[in-house]
């Protein structure tokens, strides 16, 4: 049995069981509920959940954006601290804690707190997506000392995610219990980074940072990475892979 049948048995194997209690509250518990199913150890690897494929999930009427993945940028060392302490919003209650949770494209500039703007800046020159930082006042570049390698990209869409399998499920709460019924899936093969590139260029694709800080005990005050990443909608996924297939 190839890597793709047996992902397929897996997810029918899941789909037969009807409606399932959710084994996590909140927006990962549909992803996380359905990795238990087909036994996907979790983990923060670079490599794809199970046969090969990279699993994501998604509630059917949601329309929200899809995690391609989550890595912190690849230049300087320590970006994400460094964005964190430099842009952070401090704690009223203790300025030490500080969060800088935003969204932004390459093809505009966002607003942030009322005191900054960040935009992706995709350079195909220097081979490099950096992050920019401007005064949202004075539209004066502040800083754009962190990003990401081709290199670093490429590598990810050639291992994680060169092949994706997408599954949807039918939600219903009972009283504080959230259950899932998994419909159908979508299997995604062969992305293209150009692709990829150019989607960043046409506004199609997000970057999230998600950073914070602990708030209690020995670390209060040290950054804690949420899962900075890429994100699409999911409508335009059939735009970054050549290879799409509906399972029932």
């Amino acid at each position: 049995m190839s890597n793709k049948e047996n992902m397929i048995a897996h997810f029918h194997q899941v789909q037969a069981m009807g409606w399932v209690r959710s084994h996590r509250r909140n927006n990962t518990g549909i992803g996380k509920t359905f990795e238990d199913y087909v036994g996907v150890v979790e983990n923060n690897l670079d490599e794809p959940d199970l046969f090969g494929f990279e699993i994501k999930s998604h509630r059917e009427e949601s329309s929200s954006y899809v995690t391609l993945c989550t890595k912190a940028p690849s230049f300087p060392r320590g970006a994400n601290p460094y964005l964190l302490r430099k842009f952070g919003t401090p704690n009223e209650d203790n300025p030490i804690v500080k969060r800088l949770h935003t969204s932004m494209f390459a093809d505009h500039k966002n607003t942030h707190v009322g005191k900054y703007s960040f935009k992706l800046n995709n350079d195909r020159n220097s081979q490099e997506v950096r992050i920019e930082v401007y005064d949202l006042h004075t539209d004066e570049l502040i800083d754009n000392s962190c990003g990401y390698s081709y290199a670093v990209l490429e590598k990810i869409f050639a291992t994680k995610l060169k092949n994706l399998f997408y599954v949807s499920a039918e939600t219903r709460n009972l009283g504080k219990v959230e259950e899932f019924n998994f419909t159908q899936a979508e299997i995604y093969l062969n992305p293209s980074f150009d692709k990829f590139l150019q989607l960043m260029d046409d506004g199609k694709i997000m970057y999230d940072i998600r950073m914070g800080s602990y708030q209690s005990g020995a670390s209060i005050g040290k950054p804690h990475d949420h899962g900075s990443g890429f994100r699409i909608r999911p409508n335009d996924l059939p735009l970054l892979y050549a290879d799409h297939e509906l399972v029932r």
